[in-house]
């Protein structure tokens, strides 16, 4: 983990700091910068799920996470495969936090509600559902 500071990123903890004496003086290293998630972010997801699932829970939907298998397909956050007969296959992707940093999952969350929005709270927009969700948890998250 580093922070940036007047220009530049220096470590923020004891791991970081080993990290940056491994590295020569000049010496030029590849970095991939990675912005980590927001676990209040994570709640509202799960909030968000379970407040669509008493609206649509039955045979289709018997849990929340089998909703939140169809909330993941029905945004794109899937993988496609297509077979010889004509066949499509959608399996989810993992919204786990080592899978997904925290920029993705805003856009993420972002899909979902406007989703919910359109198909199970017609007239909901997705600051109204956000809002809520934020009253009902006590988690706020800033619109990245």
């Amino acid at each position: 983990m580093v922070v940036k500071n007047l220009g530049a990123l220096r470590p923020v903890d004891e791991a970081g700091e080993a990290a940056m004496r491994s590295i020569g003086q000049g010496e030029i290293v590849e970095v991939s910068l990675r912005r980590p998630r927001n676990p209040q972010h994570h709640r509202l997801f799960w909030a968000l799920a379970a407040l669509v699932w008493e609206q649509v829970q039955g045979p289709e939907y018997p849990t929340v996470e089998s909703l939140v298998v169809r909330l993941k397909i029905a945004t794109g956050h899937r993988d496609e495969y297509h077979f010889e007969d004509g066949l499509v296959a959608f399996v989810p992707r993992s919204i786990a936090f080592h899978a997904m940093d925290q920029a993705e999952f805003s856009q993420f969350f972002d899909r979902v509600c406007d989703w919910v929005a359109v198909n199970v709270l017609p007239g909901v927009t997705q600051e109204d559902l956000r809002r809520e969700l934020e009253e009902m948890t006590g988690a706020r998250v800033g619109v990245p």
